[in-house]
């Protein structure tokens, strides 16, 4: 069923070996903090540049609804001030944390996120586009090295889960 307010985001999901040459020495990304609201597909997101000031604060319910492929979520976001942020993190939640780049590869921008904490060692590339035919149309990126976006293992909702035990099982079965 569709909300008023709801929009669906179109996106492929990539894993990657090791870091991308052309971002070896950037400094520029923003740090993204999720907190996956306990019970709820609630999700609240802290992301900051890299000289740790607040660039955006907000509230999200993303869940995939039963009619949706793997490359389709549904998607409502609610900004928010700082007041209101620092009563939603008060909530019992799980947090995943990572860093965000961006890298052109041929002519498409990808996001790049480097994950930190728990899940340290893990590094995804993420892009979206407006309709399924141009998502799809979007090569294997030359930096990449497999597809994941069919494998739910690898949505936030899920990575946020994992022990670094289960990180680096995960890691090692999906490249071997």
């Amino acid at each position: 069923m569709a909300h008023k307010y709801a929009q669906t985001e179109l996106e492929r999901r990539w894993l990657l070996v090791r870091w991308p040459d052309a971002l070896q020495n950037s400094q520029e990304y923003q740090l993204i903090e999720d907190r996956y609201l306990s019970g709820t597909p609630l999700r609240l997101r802290r992301m900051t540049d890299a000289s740790g000031q607040a660039t955006a604060l907000k509230l999200t319910q993303k869940y995939q609804a039963a009619d949706q492929t793997a490359y389709a979520t549904t998607i409502t976001n609610f900004y928010l001030d700082e007041a209101s942020y620092a009563l939603l993190e008060t909530l019992p939640a799980k947090v995943l944390v990572k860093r965000r780049y961006k890298l052109v590869d041929g002519r498409f921008p990808f996001s790049i996120d480097q994950f930190l904490g728990r899940l340290e060692g893990l590094v995804l590339a993420e892009i979206e586009q407006p309709d399924i035919a141009s998502l799809l149309a979007i090569p294997h990126p030359t930096f990449a090295q497999r597809e994941v976006t069919e494998d739910s293992r690898f949505t936030g909702g899920e990575l946020v889960a994992l022990t670094p035990n289960q990180c680096q099982q995960l890691l090692w079965e999906i490249r071997n």
